[in-house]
């Protein structure tokens, strides 16, 4: 009867453990990376599905130096988001992880949003900036640009960004950038004159016509010779440049070329035309001002690409 009573545990014992061993067995010692047998092991099998998640390091941590396996297990298991955004930079109802693996619930209430749901320069989750911008009316516009003195912050101006890149005449006031970070577009120097080559100036400017009437168009000798009109002057110069659209100017102004492009207070002639006799102009300091004019006078061009 003794026996009887010590074999029925044996047999228990090895029935489970080869019911256990037919897929994984448990880890075989408390440390280290693999079980004694060679099979895989529970422990290894969380390691891989961890890896294959992108979680977790093998380097040490405060814990000390457990093995590839156990950092990498250990530091995925203490992970806690690292973000700046609040729930008042979120989008109502959107659900986040800030700073803690507790989901919070954005309270920023804006109709006009687009894009993500994260605000522009905030950052979340591991290396992520949020791109969400206001569309609609700015609410702290106070006055038009060309009325605004030196206080850039009332008139909602975004900083416009440095393209990279070294072709000639792009715009970069105060070593701003010339580039439109709403539309993507990169905003030339103005045009200016000199005895009968056209070129780009950041400080002074010279008036042409739309047509090639005036005398500012009539004569060139470079980069293209003849009498040129405003579309051409701009794609003469090369390198994709091109008279930019009544509406490519309008965007300008209300990005805030006024702040971010050199020679600003000015009307300038755009590509769009009116009729055969009239074409758009836009002011980039009065409050993006658009009207027709008759193509024979004279006012500035501002190219882009």
């Amino acid at each position: 009867m003794k026996k009887l009573k010590i074999i029925i545990p044996i047999l228990a014992v090895l029935v489970i453990s080869g019911f256990i061993g037919i897929n994984y067995v448990l880890a075989e010692k408390p440390t280290g990376d693999t079980p004694e047998s060679g099979a895989t092991s529970y422990i290894k099998a969380t390691y891989d599905s961890i890896v294959a998640l992108g979680h977790g390091s093998v380097a040490a941590g405060s814990w000390g130096d457990w093995g590839a396996y156990w950092n990498r297990i250990r530091s995925a298991a203490e992970w806690v988001p690292n973000g700046t955004a609040g729930t008042g930079d979120v989008l109502t109802s959107k659900t986040f992880f800030p700073n803690s693996r507790t989901s919070q619930t954005g309270t920023y209430n804006n109709s006009n949003l687009v894009g993500a749901n994260i605000r522009n320069g905030i950052t979340y989750g591991v290396g992520q900036t949020g791109t969400m911008v206001a569309s609609g009316p700015c609410s702290t516009q106070v006055a038009h640009d060309d009325a605004a003195g030196t206080n850039e912050t009332i008139n909602c101006s975004k900083t416009w960004v440095n393209p990279g890149g070294s072709i000639t005449g792009t715009d970069l006031r105060s070593g701003r950038g010339g580039q439109d970070p709403v539309t993507g577009l990169i905003w030339s120097q103005l045009l200016l004159r000199t005895g009968t080559t056209i070129g780009f100036s950041p400080t002074t400017n010279t008036g042409f016509s739309w047509d090639a009437s005036h005398a500012n168009n009539i004569g060139i000798t470079a980069p293209v010779a003849g009498n040129r009109t405003a579309v051409q002057l701009c794609a003469d110069q090369g390198n994709g440049w091109r008279l930019p659209t009544q509406k490519e100017l309008m965007q300008a102004y209300i990005d805030g070329s006024y702040w971010n492009l050199t020679q600003p207070s000015s009307i300038f002639w755009s590509a769009t035309e009116h009729s055969s006799t009239d074409a758009w102009l836009v002011s980039l300091s009065s409050g993006g001002f658009t009207n027709v004019y008759t193509k024979t006078v004279a006012y500035q061009l501002r190219c882009v690409r």
